[in-house]
């Protein structure tokens, strides 16, 4: 008598028998689903009082009278300032203005629905950078990407605004529209400092046209759009007090963010590796930050923490160097080059919240295309699934503990520590792509005899 089918084999045999259509819609319904869940807590969250009465449990909500009186001719970037550029602001201001809305409930939905757009966007972008990819490694990446997303969505920030705009350039950059993409790019780089990244990448690349259009675009973005809209001189008095504020502190004099949320490597170095807070209290008198908390393995002094730094900065500078180099604007390589300047923005900005691993996409992206699509050995293969199990573990991961476990785990880097997991990775699809072409180019085809 033949044998029975197990359980498992017949379950096997059913899954495999539904036709790809049907799990694309399952698994559009099933997102759509959770996107809908996310708005109904986000509309609780929104319109629920504050512990000092007020609806600013959101950043959107938060940044109200801010940017009200960015128009209203305020500098806001005095006293308790407003983190973003005036054309940051500018991009807000009319959703704070919709007819009977004074509390900006309604303008809170939209800005969801719009960056729950974005993010649609986002992924869409990040798959046809990486293409050709299978359903089933699409739906890995967007598994290990919706946590950011779904976080910044629920936090009302402008994270998932600035990721929008920078694969909205590289997706014109990959039509091969570069003017259009510089521009765009600037308005990334003037709503958030890090995008400058891809700056003296299009450097590097020869893209000349881009960077003409990126530089053109900050003036654009910077200068003439704000303004018009508020005045040159105003213009000119909040951008300088933003930079004062918000900039030279970092670029100048060296001052880092150490406490625990701050995932970048510089928020790490300093955090673990000398004498700087991990948490901070504010007196009640004054309002001036007072360490809290110290969770230092050593103290090295802040001179050497930034030659750590250095040291850092300068092996991913020798890591473009060598791999970027790839001659196309679509595929792996190109999707891998990108993935690494993304990577590199989160670990090097100043500070760098878990919501800033909203550009994820496309790392995930790339190593499941990756895995999806290239012969791999059972080594290499391993390795690059063992990443994205990793890395969605250590970002993931942390949100299931109590509070203060998901404090120490920032504390220790859990995001920093799948960062570089990822930036090794896609550093070693940059490797095996350039080997693959080099190989490909030294098989010179022979002309047959007679």
């Amino acid at each position: 008598m033949p044998d029975r089918l197990s359980p498992l084999m017949i379950l096997r045999s059913r899954l495999a028998s539904v036709p790809p259509a049907r799990w694309r819609t399952a698994f559009l319904i099933f997102l759509a689903a959770v996107v809908a869940g996310a708005a109904v807590q986000y509309w609780f969250k929104a319109s629920r009082p504050s512990r000092i009465g007020t609806l600013t449990r959101t950043a959107f909500l938060r940044w109200q009278g801010q940017v009200n009186g960015l128009v209203d001719g305020v500098n806001v970037y005095e006293g308790n300032p407003y983190p973003n550029p005036p054309i940051q602001g500018l991009v807000l201001w009319p959703l704070y203005q919709l007819p009977g809305d004074p509390h900006a409930l309604g303008g809170a939905m939209l800005w969801f629905a719009l960056k729950a757009g974005m993010a649609g966007c986002v992924l869409v972008w990040a798959f046809r950078l990486s293409a050709p990819m299978p359903g089933w490694a699409k739906a890995v990446a967007v598994v290990l990407a919706a946590h950011p997303i779904l976080g910044d969505l629920s936090h009302g920030n402008v994270n998932i605004f600035i990721a929008f705009l920078v694969f909205a350039a590289l997706e014109l950059l990959r039509r091969r529209r570069d003017a259009a993409a510089g521009v765009v790019l600037g308005l990334a780089v003037a709503c958030k400092v890090t995008p400058a990244l891809f700056l003296p990448y299009l450097v590097w690349k020869r893209a000349w046209t881009a960077v003409v259009g990126c530089l053109l675009g900050l003036v654009l973005w910077l200068f003439v759009v704000p303004g018009l809209a508020l005045g040159w001189g105003h213009n000119l008095t909040l951008l300088e007090s933003w930079y004062g504020g918000m900039v030279r502190p970092f670029l100048v004099e060296g001052k880092v963010t150490s406490q625990h949320a701050n995932q970048s490597i510089p928020g790490i170095t300093f955090r673990l590796l000398t004498d700087e807070p991990s948490a901070v209290e504010y007196d009640e008198d004054d309002g001036r930050p007072v360490p809290a908390k110290f969770h230092n393995v050593a103290d090295i002094g802040p001179g050497s923490a930034r030659l750590v730094v250095r040291a850092c900065q300068a092996a991913f500078v020798v890591a473009v160097v060598l791999l970027c180099r790839s001659r196309s604007r679509q595929g792996l390589w190109f999707a891998a080059e990108c993935s690494l300047i993304l990577l590199g923005m989160l670990l090097f900005s100043e500070r760098t919240w878990k919501h800033h691993a909203v550009t994820l996409a496309l790392p995930y992206a790339a190593l499941a295309a990756f895995l999806a699509t290239r012969p791999l050995g059972p080594g290499l293969r391993g390795y690059i699934f063992g990443t994205l199990v990793l890395a969605g573990v250590l970002t993931i991961g942390p949100g299931a503990l109590p509070e203060e476990g998901q404090d120490l785990a920032l504390t220790y880097g859990t995001h920093t520590a799948a960062f570089l997991l990822l930036t090794a990775a896609v550093c070693v699809v940059m490797a095996y792509e350039r080997g693959i072409a080099a190989l490909t180019s030294a098989v010179v085809p022979v002309a047959p005899r007679g």
